[in-house]
């Protein structure tokens, strides 16, 4: 229920979770319903609010690579989820094989951790995906080499839609907005935390509870950690400790395209609905004996629509795609025009002058526009059976990717981050490998044929020059065995404070291909239970 955080003063909860994203609500919504008095404390409101959105601003950013970091979080009920498409997808084995070129990311628990909790965390975010109502997931004749990852799609992204009314019932859930948490009030010998200091339309107030939960975002968590290693230095390994490094995301875009010979295969790579009603679709993954065979790392490919120029050709479909655009001018319209090239010349006369072109044009425009509605993302089936290659492609941990403390300060009084943020060339040069390893497979199968959009000597600038993130958050207090080279343990403590526990892309170690919401919500509820046993211990 929403509360006031005044009536919160006065008492103590179980457990204090700061941050009411995705993750935030999925640990608060379990605790609650098992009984536990939660306090969900968000810094922004029911929506969001440029204001409140500022206060996440960077001090600086190092590179074009990141994103402008208040674009990347969504201050408000429901966090991120409010700009999320939606998609859910599960690590793989590869992500916890401990290769060499990870470095000391090493994972304190294993991948059936997660597994235990993924058919949970699909059912929190509305994307379930059940073997038994899905038909033909198998992708025909696959040899080995690469295998098919599904992914599925949340039916209402914005999990405070999803959510309004179970938040609303719950009486021990206490939802409390415009409640901004700027410090960690720790014992005296820094072994526990006392209490939150949370900013509250314009006051500092001070929260108790037994256990607190930072789910605030990656960078987020980072920047209070950091702030209270200002005043504690020991804490999180020191200054020159793992806490704010190892900064991940993904690499995203694309290089080719595939022309398919083999309609079948193609077929089943496009989006298809399941007896839940959530989207699902395969894609492509190689395998772990092929990266380790040809030293690559974890990558993820799938369809595209091509550019609509491409599709709609003929000077009279052109003319229709141009009209359609000139009286929408909506969100819609913008999502059909990916990878739109120079404006088109083709006008009103080329129009009228073709008119069959014209109605055909206009027909399946509007039938894929309606259709688009209700899948995920915009997608024109053509009949040359031609579409773009889109990849997905994992970071690796660098330790000068980092978060730091800069002098400049927020309207609360919290220092603001500075950014360090880029990609190695390996993890550019492996994704180029993947590319030639996928284009080898396709071949060979007989599935189609590859055509590269950029010239060979080009591909790693056309790699770096798609290179954009700041969105996924990854590795910034990364969970492991060992606090010099870890922040939290693998039940997301903090090694060094007893009851503080971290949530969030931010504890894992590895970015791997799959985009972290689903994981970082099954690792949320795994973290709920542990924090009912320790409560009822």
């Amino acid at each position: 229920m929403i509360s006031s955080l005044q009536s919160l003063l006065a008492g103590r909860v179980d457990v204090c979770v700061v941050g009411s994203g995705p993750v935030g609500l999925a640990l608060g919504i379990r605790l609650a319903r098992s009984g536990l008095s939660v306090a969900l404390l968000e810094s922004g409101g029911k929506t969001i609010s440029e204001k409140t959105n500022r206060l996440a601003a960077a001090a600086s950013i190092s590179t074009a690579h990141h994103a402008e970091a208040s674009l990347t979080i969504r201050r408000a009920v429901g966090g991120t989820s409010k700009a999320w498409g939606g998609r859910c997808v599960e690590f793989d084995d590869s992500d916890f094989d401990g290769r060499p070129a990870r470095g000391d990311a090493r994972w304190p628990i294993e991948h059936s951790a997660f597994r235990a909790y993924y058919d949970d965390a699909r059912t929190f975010l509305g994307a379930e995906l059940s073997n038994v109502e899905i038909p033909g997931v198998e992708m025909p004749d696959m040899d080995g080499d690469f295998e098919p990852s599904i992914e599925s799609w949340a039916r209402e992204p914005d999990m405070a839609k999803a959510h309004g009314a179970l938040i609303e019932s719950l009486p021990n859930l206490h939802l409390v907005t415009q409640a901004t948490v700027i410090g960690l009030d720790l014992d005296r010998e820094g072994a526990r935390m006392k209490r939150a200091l949370v900013w509250h339309r314009g006051k500092l107030h001070s929260l108790g509870a037994t256990i607190f939960v930072l789910a605030c975002g990656g960078r987020e968590n980072a920047r209070l950690l950091l702030a209270a290693q200002e005043i504690a230095p020991r804490l999180f390994g020191g200054v020159d400790g793992p806490l704010g490094r190892y900064y991940m995301g993904h690499l995203a875009g694309e290089l080719a395209r595939i022309r398919f010979a083999d309609r079948s295969f193609m077929e089943k790579m496009f989006f298809r609905r399941n007896g839940t009603g959530a989207w699902f679709r395969s894609r492509l993954i190689p395998s772990i004996a092929l990266q380790n065979e040809r030293d690559l790392l974890n990558s993820v490919f799938w369809l595209r629509s091509p550019p609509l120029e491409e599709v709609y050709s003929t000077a009279g479909a052109r003319a229709t795609l141009n009209m359609i655009r000139a009286i929408s001018g909506r969100r819609r319209m913008r999502r059909m025009s990916f990878k739109a090239k120079a404006p088109d010349t083709a006008s009103l006369s080329d129009l009228v002058s073709n008119p069959v072109e014209s109605f055909n044009a206009a027909l399946q425009l509007t039938t894929a526009a309606l259709k688009s509605e209700r899948q995920p993302n915009f997608f024109v089936k053509n009949d040359e059976h031609l579409y773009w290659l889109a990849y997905h492609s994992e970071q690796l941990p660098v330790a000068a990717n980092r978060v730091r403390l800069s002098s400049e300060v927020d309207e609360t009084g919290l220092k603001r981050l500075a950014v360090s943020f880029d990609f190695a060339e390996e993890d550019l040069a492996s994704l180029i490998r993947s590319h030639h390893a996928l284009a080898e497979w396709i071949t060979r199968r007989r599935i189609g044929t590859v055509e590269w959009l950029y010239p060979e000597e080009t591909l790693s600038a056309a790699v770096r020059g798609q290179a954009l993130d700041g969105y996924h958050q990854i590795g910034l207090t990364r969970m492991g065995a060992s606090p010099r080279t870890s922040v939290v343990d693998g039940n997301c403590r903090c090694h060094d404070l007893e009851n503080l526990y971290v949530a969030g892309s931010s504890v894992l170690p590895v970015s791997g291909q799959a985009n972290p919401t689903l994981p970082a919500v099954a690792l949320a509820l795994r973290l709920a239970d542990h924090l009912k046993g320790e409560l009822r211990g």
